[in-house]
């Protein structure tokens, strides 16, 4: 089974201090409180935040705000994206939100934030 193209991990707005904050932890060999930087003040779990760790080592960085979190939804799961927008031309936000969710294992609160930055 492979992860999907984007996760929450890959999603959840983190700001740039912390992404640095991580990174810097990381180049010292301490991932545990790499991920703990990750993890304060955003909406982060912990069970995702190995892999946000892991993501962000690999790809220079992670969105730091809905809006570009909803770009890099757009670029990495292009078929998602375009199941969202569908759901919204339809008038269906809520659904667009519950799929959004199934498909990356987003909270709600993020779920919503990145659905709300969608045309």
């Amino acid at each position: 089974m492979t992860a999907p193209a984007a996760s929450a991990a890959t999603l959840t707005p983190v700001p740039a201090e912390a992404q640095q904050a991580a990174l810097a932890l990381h180049a010292a060999g301490d991932d545990t409180r790499a991920v703990k930087a990750l993890r304060k003040d955003t909406l982060l779990a912990l069970v995702h935040g190995p892999a946000a760790l892991a993501a962000l080592v690999r790809d220079g960085s992670l969105p730091s705000t809905p809006a570009e979190a909803a770009a890099r939804l757009a670029r990495c799961d292009p078929a998602l994206h375009a199941e969202l927008l569908g759901l919204l031309s339809a008038g269906e936000r809520d659904e667009a939100i519950r799929h959004l969710r199934r498909a990356t294992g987003l909270d709600l609160a993020n779920a919503h934030l990145l659905v709300e930055q969608l045309p």
